[in-house]
């Protein structure tokens, strides 16, 4: 392996970790074919990051169910992600011409972009900025990014401008991802900021599409994002029990399942 990119070195110090949960610097030194030198500096960055805590000789990851990799990290894969590909093309039934959009700043909701060029008309307001570029860059809709504070590493943009800019508008939908998500407590997640975005979106959006893969189900998180009186559609690849789907149909949650 020869990686000349110190984002995808440092990616595939985080995978080898999630892998092994503990790893030696002289693992890493082996396997990326760096110097010892170069490694020790990767790691010191994504301590810095709080993806990590270094040790003697080593490191370990942070309980993977609770750090938020940084967003280009998620986007080094994102090709190849086939799960929230196929999660992206269900929600095209939900879609029509001339509909107004609010899409969130996760990776699995720029999956979308790859049934939006199918529509004529849309509008799209969203608080990525990944989303807002690849959108204008390759689908014919009217896009408009949120104003805010950026996240560091997040290419997310939350705040109480962010939130006051989008009290402006009103949607159609709202396509919405989290960090986790139950039966008990709805849509969760790690920061504060993200949750109370997607909260301004539930508030102008006369329909909300929660989009989750099943890594995310039974998962709880720190902040609630979305009660589950506050989501309308569920689309995902998990897979429910009897007694799940008899919560989902009493909170009037429609699911669409891959």
């Amino acid at each position: 392996m020869n990686l000349n990119n110190q984002q995808e070195r440092q990616n595939q110090i985080i995978q080898l970790l999630k892998e092994k949960k503990y790893v030696t610097t002289y693992e890493l030194v082996q396997f990326l074919h760096f110097s010892e030198s170069t490694i020790k500096r990767d790691l010191i960055n994504l301590e810095k990051d709080g993806l990590i805590r270094r040790t003697r000789g080593g490191a370990i990851i942070i309980d993977n169910n609770k750090i938020d990799i940084p967003y280009l990290m998620k986007l080094t894969n994102i090709n190849n992600d086939k799960v929230k590909q196929h999660l992206g093309s269900i929600c095209e039934q939900l879609i029509q011409d001339d509909m107004v959009l609010f899409i969130d700043s996760s990776s699995t909701c720029l999956h979308l972009i790859n049934i939006l060029s199918k529509f004529k008309g849309l509008k799209i307001i969203t608080n990525g900025l990944v989303t807002a570029s690849v959108i204008s860059e390759y689908i014919d809709a009217d896009v408009i990014i949120i104003g805010g504070k950026i996240v560091k590493k997040r290419w997310t943009i939350n705040g109480s401008s962010a939130i006051f800019n989008i009290e402006k508008y009103h949607a159609d939908l709202a396509f919405i991802s989290c960090r986790g998500y139950s039966i008990d407590n709805g849509a969760t997640e790690t920061t504060e900021g993200e949750a109370y975005i997607k909260q301004a979106f539930r508030r102008q959006a006369k329909e909300v599409v929660l989009v989750f893969d099943e890594t995310k189900y039974n998962k709880n998180f720190m902040y609630q994002s979305l009660s589950n009186k506050d989501i309308d559609y569920v689309v995902t690849n998990s897979r429910f029990a009897q007694d799940e789907i008899e919560a989902l149909n009493y909170y009037g949650i429609k699911t669409i399942i891959s």
